[in-house]
């Protein structure tokens, strides 16, 4: 897998290089406007490509914090050069469903193995709750006061739970309940201080697996799909307007799950400055990054 990815993203690379031999118009205020959902793996990666677009390829960058929704619009339309977190095939499939391929330049998965899962504490019995379908037993509804606890609403684990909401007869009267990433794990963190059960939607990378002791629960229908991949995007015409350089840095991005685990664990503890940190720590996956095959001599 490890050699396929690497071809593809040298083809893509030598690719890029041949259509840039004229000189590239240079990005509006020479600002790279990237969107990354405020969710810690999406901020820990963000820190760590703004830290080395500004130092590396001497471009400044501006991150806001849009959901997927306004995200994806704001790329398909320009008003965004780049969106870190678009999860495929499934997870913000209906998403990708309003536009045509045309409306972005994607740059290839920034890394794979990701998945959505529903969580309890490890220390919830698991004879008792394994699955979705023990949801339905008095009992468990009872410890878990018939509540989900969610993150932000037009989120994809949010538009997928929804329909667990619907499809699933053992989670009647049960509420889904909307807030945030960070807001999700104050919840979790102060039941676990209680001892007490509550179920999250959560999702892997997550400095949540980092910290607690979490079982995820079985999901007999596979609504929340299997392992995911997730791309980064730009506008239509990022390569038009931003010079060769930039695009064979973000098509070479990429980092093993495990790597990125540890980045946004990393980002947990320490927040700003993240990224040179983890650069500093790490200089030869950046000077790849930045050079290519000509860092690999």
């Amino acid at each position: 897998m490890k050699t396929k990815r690497l071809a593809i993203v040298l083809i893509f690379a030598f690719a890029l290089t041949f259509s840039f031999m004229a000189t590239p118009i240079q990005a509006k205020d020479n600002t790279l406007d990237v969107g990354a959902i405020a969710w810690e793996e999406s901020l820990a990666i963000a820190d760590l490509l703004q830290h080395i677009v500004r130092t590396e390829l001497g471009f400044n960058v501006k991150v806001t914090n849009p959901n997927a929704g306004v995200a994806y619009t704001a790329v398909a339309n320009g008003d965004l050069d780049l969106f870190l977190e678009s999860w495929q095939p499934m997870t913000q499939a209906n998403y990708l469903k309003r536009f045509n391929v045309i409306d972005f330049a994607d740059f290839g998965p920034m890394y794979e193995e990701a998945k959505l899962t529903w969580a309890v504490p490890a220390y919830v019995p698991e004879d008792m709750l394994s699955s979705v379908e023990d949801l339905a037993k008095p009992e468990v509804k009872e410890k878990l006061d018939g509540e989900i606890t969610g993150i932000d609403p037009g989120a994809g684990i949010m538009n997928i739970s929804d329909n667990m909401m619907e499809e699933y007869d053992a989670l009647s009267g049960y509420t889904l309940l909307e807030g945030s990433g960070a807001a999700m794990q104050a919840s979790l963190k102060s039941a676990i201080m209680n001892d007490e059960w509550i179920v999250v939607t959560g999702w892997q990378p997550h400095s949540m697996y980092g910290r607690f002791d979490l079982r995820n629960l079985e999901e007999p229908k596979k609504m929340l799909g299997e392992e995911e991949r997730i791309h980064m995007l730009g506008r239509t015409d990022f390569m038009a307007d931003f010079p060769s350089k930039v695009s064979q840095f973000l098509s070479r991005f990429y980092l093993p799950i495990g790597m990125v685990n540890n980045l946004t664990s990393m980002y947990s503890d320490i927040g700003e400055g993240t990224g040179a940190k983890w650069a500093e720590e790490h200089p030869e996956i950046v000077d790849y990054w930045i050079n290519g095959v000509d860092a690999l001599e």
